[in-house]
């Protein structure tokens, strides 16, 4: 599901800090700027002319040099169950399937065609599923998945979401921290962010998003929010500009 997009040069204090992993994919078509991504298993300099996925299952950061800013299309995408816990680097050949896919895409939010947009974006899913650069989950943990994403705004216990899946507690937390990439907690808290943002994106208050994403109080959802984004949620909530 595509969530944000746009065709940008980003602003000379931009940057990336997910130390909870986003729970959606960040996806960039790379023109230029000089740009270092690093998590836990690689380091690397984004390169003009290539394609990258983002993880929605780990954490990561990146930074540029602010004389020579990220110019890319881009868009954030929400490809649960699926996961993603590593970077995903893929040259653009020229007149290929994918460099016409991203072109087209890239005009069609110059033109400002959402239904366009949209299809493309389904296209571009679909482009990912094909290739398998995402991981579908086992079953039993595509019923946990389901299940937190439409439950997110109730309390969801570890004992709830093992006897879903079917496991005892402790092979479940293994089992989901080898197939997702983290642990349940970590996942829950992911998808609560996900969804804060696009709330908060919206235009909805605090108050509605605290209660809408599980949290008992407004104090424990916005110690949890500018935790993991780095913003207080009525900062976020005031950030007009989409980023990449």
């Amino acid at each position: 599901m595509l969530l944000e997009y746009d065709n940008t040069t980003v602003t000379a204090d931009w940057r990336i800090e997910e130390k909870i992993p986003a729970g959606y994919c960040r996806v960039y078509y790379v023109y230029g700027g000089e740009v270092h991504y690093a998590d836990s298993r690689r380091k690397a300099r984004l390169r003009p002319g290539h394609l990258y996925i983002f993880p929605s299952a780990s954490p990561y950061r990146m930074r540029q040099n602010a004389a020579d800013p990220l110019r890319c299309t881009f868009m954030h995408i929400d490809i649960a169950p699926s996961t993603l816990i590593k970077l995903i680097d893929c040259r653009v050949d020229k007149d290929s399937f994918l460099e016409h896919l991203l072109l087209a895409f890239a005009a069609a939010i110059s033109e400002k065609d959402r239904k366009i947009i949209f299809a493309l974006a389904e296209v571009f899913e679909l482009y990912i599923a094909q290739h398998e650069l995402a991981e579908a989950p086992i079953h039993e943990l595509s019923r946990v998945l389901r299940f937190v994403a439409e439950h997110i705004a109730e309390p969801i216990t570890l004992g709830r979401l093992s006897a879903i899946a079917g496991y005892n507690e402790q092979y479940f937390v293994r089992l989901f921290r080898k197939s997702i990439g983290l642990t349940p907690y970590q996942y829950v808290i992911s998808q609560r962010m996900k969804t804060a943002r696009t709330l908060l994106a919206k235009g909805e208050s605090v108050t509605r998003t605290a209660e809408m994403t599980g949290y008992r109080d407004v104090k424990s959802f916005s110690r949890a929010f500018k935790k993991g984004v780095g913003l207080a949620p009525s900062a976020f909530r005031r950030q007009n500009t989409i980023l990449p």
